[in-house]
């Protein structure tokens, strides 16, 4: 009997692998997806996810015929899911298939009432959905270690890049903006709430095209969009309070000491932050400002600028980014900073208020090449320099949004700064003519010292009509600063070609006393009237006044009693700007076209006094005036497919300092000066935009390009004397263009696992210039390349590679036989390893190679920095980080550039290798206190 059995099961056994060796090994799972009344289902979602964990394993959509097809997928079980807005989510269990395709029929889902509409949505738990042009995921569907942020959570959905520096694309665009919860909590940049927020917190992340602020308040779409997305909280984050505070220890007497302190509800926001380091760490990083910030803080609507193109923006009013780093990566600094800042939301009100502090010192040692090409030759300097500053600053800042009632809103803003810097430059130039011979020789040393003052304030008011499209919006804003300073010049100047012994040498000590006074006032209004349900009518006015005293004493720097009436001046300088425009817009299904004029006046005047109160010596009182057209189409005839042209004439005013007849002389050798003469700049501007994103694959195509032609550009034209002195003036020339064009593609290898990025970009400009009073003419063609991989084979494991190749060559019509080709090279490695549970290796390898064939010169640079971090305590509260900066002790700060009659190599000493311990301890999570009573305090 039991022979018997024991030769049934192995007969049994061998029929059940017979079974299945006759399986294929990948097949084809296809369908078709409709209702209950046979109407199929266009665009439904479909996934195949895992049986064991329900991860997504694959996804698609249904097309307009309601039918979907896997192809070529694993044969093995699957859970095959389907969801459509408004109807039953279905599943389905799939065994593996005999044959090569595994046809599933006609698959009928069932539609849901309003009531259990939400019921199903909070309890679905599809990895993903499409609904029009958002796709929603559900972020509990993909998988990531404890302690990762939403950056890392980015990384794991399908259709999301995130690389290396956190810089986020979706679809194939650059992510512009990213919200929690709807509310714009993390100002305008997108990787604050990626980098700081963790994974664990969010339930869902939506991406999805958002449409301009002006279509926003109007309701009329302009067809202006940009890649948005929306994070949304779990439930139990909505109400608390999170932050950090770090500290680390490292080699070379290296530390950093930084934290941050949020609380929030539904109404109000309350944060503190500091920071202090001595790793060129210049301010806090974007993570924490956007902390800091929070929501009603940012908005590019609230200029107070209207119509098309700068709408009259022709002087900037100063934001409140006094946190923000500016550090080009350029020696050793020392940093300090810190400010409070409260938010306040309910019903019709939004405030925001904060007060920052920040200082750097700055030690900064570094070594230039230029090679100045002239008509029979050319000349390089060799520059040696050390630089010690410093800078503070304290900026109190405000923003108030009232919707007085359901038609009518209020803005205004607000900011005080002051500000205090001092710098000292200590410089050795060598001057080496076409003969290769050493020339001139000069050592400079200058120190300066600076207080500004500045305050600044914006008024918006809007009024929406009953009429849906009817609005009307007037504004006013003011800037009022000062800035006081001394400069002290001291420089000893060898002539070794003089042969005249008292030419030989020349010192210079000057004492200049500088006091600068500025008042800019601004106005605009703006009316939209709807002809029909497809044509509007927009008209606007934009004004904007601005006048500058500027006065300058300079003495001898020894005695400071003798006054150099040549380099001293009071120049009073105003220029005034009015504009008034229409404009014709056509919106109907996806179509949006826009075609507007305006006809703009500049009034420039200038008055020069030897002294303040003293006679007038020259005054130049002119008018500019210009019609500008502008025309933008934007065509959206699928959810996925976006084309955008536009045509514009932008008319832009000097800048102040190109208007001052004030001779810089800080340089002896370079002097600059500028010029009352100047004319306003005129360009045509062309451009074109494409993007393509399949739905059902993940894949995206983009295309951008870009044309500018410039009528009265400002240029800095040229004299160069017998001594390699160089005097420049800013002067009008036409001629100059520029063109940019760049394809991008994103796809797919692996779903989920794989996904590829390649580009291609060129870019070409032409700028003319004069130089000793001969025409030079600067022509650029630059021609680039990259390719990445986002690659995430498991849940512990995440690397992103990427290279990049790029090749400009410059030509000068001035001396052909310097023209050159400058060539960089990069490659890029980050990984992510959790090789032991709460323990993760992290690394990056940057190379980079510089090259150019005229200077001989080449140079290759490999940065790699480790670091190994563990999630300690309950809720992974504590982090311990153990990391090796720069090992191979190569980092370096290299620049190249050609422009108008010149190249520059530029080499500066900058914080290489070292090691730093970290601890960090998180505050996250929910307040049980505030769920109560929902107060702050």
């Amino acid at each position: 009997m039991n022979r018997i059995l024991v030769l049934l099961s192995v007969l049994l056994l061998l029929a059940i692998t017979q079974l299945y060796a006759q399986n294929p090994a990948r097949i084809s799972i296809k369908g078709i997806v409709q209702d209950t009344n046979s109407t199929v289902l266009a665009d439904a979602t479909v996934m195949l996810l895992s049986p064991s964990d329900s991860s997504l394993v694959n996804f698609g959509n249904a097309n307009d015929k309601g039918v979907f097809e896997f192809r070529n997928v694993k044969n093995i079980p699957y859970l095959l899911k389907i969801s459509y807005v408004g109807f039953l989510p279905y599943q389905q269990h799939l065994i593996a298939s005999a044959t090569a395709v595994n046809d599933l029929g006609v698959i009928k889902i069932k539609p849901i009432s309003q009531e259990l509409l939400e019921v199903v949505v909070r309890t679905a738990k599809a990895p993903l959905s499409i609904k029009g042009d958002t796709i929603e995921y559900n972020a509990a569907s993909f998988k990531v270690p404890p302690g990762s942020t939403v950056e890392d959570l980015l990384r794991k959905l399908p259709g999301i890049e995130v690389d290396g520096s956190g810089n986020i694309k979706a679809q194939g665009n650059d992510v512009k903006k990213v919200t929690v919860d709807g509310k714009t909590f993390f100002g305008d940049d997108p990787k604050a709430a990626t980098k700081n927020l963790g994974a664990e917190t969010i339930s869902k992340i939506q991406v999805f095209n958002r449409k301009s602020d002006q279509a926003t308040i109007t309701g009329v779409d302009d067809g202006s969009k940009e890649k948005t997305i929306n994070l949304e909280l779990k439930d139990n984050f909505k109400k608390g309070e999170f932050g950090k505070i770090t500290g680390a220890v490292g080699t070379s007497d290296r530390g950093v000491l930084r934290g941050n302190y949020n609380r929030f509800n539904k109404k109000e926001q309350f944060s503190v932050i500091g920071y202090a380091n001595n790793i060129n760490e210049t301010g806090v990083n974007w993570s924490d400002y956007g902390e800091f910030k929070g929501n009603n803080t940012f908005s590019s609507f609230d200029n107070g600028d209207f119509g098309f193109g700068s709408g009259g923006d022709a002087f900037f009013i100063g934001g409140d980014d006094d946190l923000l780093s500016s550090f080009n990566g350029k020696g050793f600094t020392n940093n300090l900073g810190g400010g409070v800042n409260y938010n306040y939301t309910h019903d019709k009100t939004k405030l925001s208020t904060s007060y920052v502090y920040n200082q750097t010192k700055l030690n900064l040692d570094q070594n230039q090449n230029k090679r100045t090409f002239l008509q029979n030759g050319s000349f390089s300097t060799l520059d040696t320099s050390s630089t010690v500053s410093f800078r503070a600053n304290h900026s109190i800042s405000g923003r108030w949004e009232q919707m007085l009632d359901s038609t009518n809103t209020l803005i205004t803003k607000a900011n005080l700064r002051f500000s205090n810097s001092n710098s000292a430059v200590g410089t050795r130039q060598e001057y080496i003519n076409n003969n290769n011979e050493l020339q001139n020789r000069i050592n400079l040393n200058n120190s300066s010292n600076l207080n500004a003052y500045n305050l600044n304030g914006t008024a918006i008011f809007r009024h929406k009509f009953k009429k849906v499209g009817r609005v009307f919006a007037a504004s006013s804003s003011f800037v009022r600063s000062t800035t006081d300073g001394t400069d002290n010049i001291r420089s000893l100047t060898q002539f070794f070609e003089a042969s005249n012994p008292n030419d030989q040498i020349r010192a210079i000590a000057q004492l200049n006393q500088n006091a600068n006074r500025t008042l800019t006032l601004k106005a605009g209004l703006n009316y939209l009237e709807p002809l029909s349900k497809r044509f509007f009518w927009e008209n606007f006015y934009n004004f904007s006044n601005n006048q500058q005293n500027v006065g300058r004493d300079a003495y001898d720097g020894l005695f400071e009693t003798e006054r150099y009436d040549s380099l001293s001046t009071y120049y009073e300088n105003r220029i005034t700007y009015n504009r008034i425009g229409t404009g014709l817009r056509f919106n109907k299904k996806g179509i949006n076209l826009s075609l507007g004029v305006a006809a703009l006046r500049y009034d420039l005047s200038g008055k020069v006094y030897p002294t303040e109160g003293g006679n007038l010596t020259t005054q130049i009182s002119k008018q500019y005036d210009a019609i500008v057209p502008n025309f933008t189409a934007t065509f959206n005839p699928q959810q996925s497919t976006y084309i955008r042209f536009g045509y514009g004439i932008n008319v832009n005013a000097p800048s102040i300092s190109a208007l001052q007849p004030v001779i810089q002389n800080t340089n002896p050798f370079y002097i600059t000066e500028g010029n009352q003469n100047l004319n306003p700049t005129k360009s045509h501007d062309v451009s074109l935009s494409l993007s393509r994103f399949n739905q059902s694959n993940f894949t995206s195509i983009n295309l951008w390009m870009n044309y500018n032609y410039y009528l009265n550009q400002i240029v800095y034209n040229q004299t160069v004397d017998a001594n390699l002195v160089t005097r420049t003036r800013p002067e009008n020339m036409s001629g100059a263009e520029s063109f940019r064009t760049t394809l991008y593609s994103s796809f797919p290898i692996i779903k989920t696992k794989w996904t590829t990025n390649l580009s291609a970009n060129y870019t070409f400009s032409t700028t003319p210039t004069l130089v000793n009073s001969v025409l030079n003419t600067t022509n650029s063609n630059a021609y680039g390349a990259n390719i990445g991989f986002s690659i995430t084979p498991s849940d512990k494991i995440f690397v992103t590679l990427g290279g990049n190749y790029s090749i400009n060559n410059i030509q000068y019509s001035i001396e052909t036989r310097q023209n050159q080709n400058i060539i960089s090279k990069g490659l890029n490695i980050d990984a992510k390893w959790s090789f032991i549970k709460k323990t993760f290796l992290e690394s990056s390898f940057n190379y980079t190679g510089y090259e150019n064939d005229r200077f001989n010169f080449s140079q290759n640079i490999p940065i790699l920095n480790v670091s190994v971090r563990r999630l300690l305590m309950k809720d992974n509260r504590l982090e311990a980080r153990l990391a090796a900066f720069d090992v191979f002790n190569r980092r370096q700060a290299i620049t190249q550039t050609g422009s108008q009659n010149f190249v520059t190599y530029q080499q500066a000493f900058t914080l290489a290798r070292y090691f730093m311990l970290s601890l960090t301890y998180n505050v996250r999570g929910h307040d049980a206190k505030l769920k109560k009573n929902n107060n702050m305090f």
